[in-house]
């Protein structure tokens, strides 16, 4: 999985209209992730901002959403991140 490019804000705890509850934090960049479908609007956890799934670029795997509003930035699940190898 890839590691995001900067340390995050603080993390955000967010449900979506599933009641699936995630541990976010906000990059302005993600190296690696891939950005899939359209950007939606609706259920968005930032005000202004529409989302769009985020993906591992090797494996494919979910690791976030990418939210465009008047800045981009990437919302990455705590969980399904790991460490950059230095």
């Amino acid at each position: 999985m890839p590691s995001a490019s900067i340390s995050p804000v603080p993390f955000h705890t967010c449900t979506n209209p599933h009641g699936i509850i995630y541990r976010i934090g906000c990059f302005s960049a993600a190296p690696g992730c891939s950005e899939v479908g359209p950007a939606f609007s609706e259920f968005s956890w930032f005000s202004g901002y529409r989302w769009q799934v985020a993906i591992c670029g090797n494996c494919q795997e979910h690791l976030g959403w990418h939210f465009h509003g008047e800045q981009s930035f990437y919302g990455l699940i705590h969980d399904r991140l790991s460490a950059a190898d230095n």
